[in-house]
């Protein structure tokens, strides 16, 4: 019987056990598998470096814009583009890199973000970056006004916005609503309240006024814009009673006080309690009746007090007489002045 040819391997115990004898010397060699480890992708990244977040610029002013990124050979070419009505600024195919800006010469003042888009070459999705700027102008404006020159309101939770304008000594006028500078407030809340952004909200009936100011450091502007809603509970002739109150203006020093008599009077035959309030009271100031609350024909003291750090201003007060769904407001004026100032 022909004997058994073996294989190679077979017959091969150092190539089983992976040893290769050369000459006269023994060499082990251990095979590995090969490890292949992957290099990391610097993740896509841009920057807006000027302008910086909260710069003051000027309408019509051109402004330079910096865009810069860790990983520039990433993007062919990034577009800046400028909140409306500024616009598309143009495009960049080299990193890092400048773009002019024009900003229009009639632009409302406010927040405008700058965006800058790009997409990487590996086709993913864009890359962004943002900065806002506040457009204002460096002077103090003359005078101030705002496009509606009292708000009436007829349901609960009705809105109205408001628009309010700048005038300058150059005869130029901006839109300031979304100005920086800009704050509202409201004198009643309980018949209307207003956001920062200049809506009016609609409470319940009554009578109150939004303050409107422009403050930039020490110089301060304001103006003051009627409200109200009818009360449709009224009886038609007019409400069932009225709020009176004497004097009409009192003018004080940080610090003191003022008071004034409210008078609560009939005008159908109304005989219930009215609880009275104060609305409009200047920040940190206190209002107190005496007493709380009155029936028709009565009176009660107002006493407003204020503190040595209240502002210097002019504020309208109003007082609110409530009983059930009625509540007529009468308003008066307290100026807090010092030295003749405000």
């Amino acid at each position: 019987m022909p004997a058994k040819k073996q294989s190679h391997q077979e017959g091969c115990p150092a190539c089983q056990i992976g040893v290769w004898v050369i000459l006269a010397g023994i060499v082990q060699t251990t095979l590995l598998p090969a490890t292949i480890t992957a290099v990391p992708q610097a993740k896509p990244v841009l920057q807006i470096t000027e302008p910086s977040a909260g710069s003051i610029v000027n309408p019509g002013q051109t402004l330079t814009v910096k865009i810069t990124s860790p990983t520039p050979g990433l993007f062919p070419e990034v577009d800046l583009t400028g909140e409306n009505p500024i616009g598309f600024a143009g495009t960049i195919s080299l990193l890092p890199g400048e773009l002019s800006v024009q900003i229009p010469k009639d632009i409302g003042f406010g927040g405008y973000r700058l965006t800058v888009e790009g997409t990487p070459k590996s086709g993913k999705e864009s890359i962004f970056a943002t900065v806002e700027i506040d457009v204002e102008r460096l002077d103090f404006p003359v005078s101030m006004s705002a496009t509606l020159s009292g708000i009436e309101l007829d349901s609960p939770g009705e809105q109205i916005p408001l628009e309010v304008l700048a005038q300058y000594s150059d005869g130029t006028t901006y839109v300031a609503t979304s100005s920086s500078h800009i704050s509202f407030s409201s004198a009643n809340t309980e018949v209307a309240t207003v956001n920062a952004s200049g809506q009016v909200t609609a409470v319940a009936p009554g009578i109150g006024s939004i303050t409107v100011k422009y403050t930039m450091g020490d110089n301060k502007l304001s103006i003051g814009i009627p409200v109200q809603m009818p009360n449709p509970d009224r009886e038609s002739g007019g409400s069932n009673f009225f709020i009176s109150i004497a004097p009409g203006m009192q003018t004080i020093e940080p610090g003191s006080s003022a008071s004034f008599k409210v008078t609560a009077s009939s005008h159908t035959g109304f005989t219930g309690e009215i609880e009275l309030s104060a609305h409009g009271l200047p920040e940190e100031a206190a209002a107190r009746f005496s007493p709380a609350s009155v029936r028709a024909s009565e009176s009660a003291r107002l006493t407003m007090s204020t503190l040595r750090s209240t502002p210097l201003d002019t504020y309208p007060i109003f007082i609110t007489g409530r009983s059930g769904k009625l509540n007529p407001t009468a308003s008066v004026i307290l100026i807090v002045t010092t030295n003749g100032k405000r």
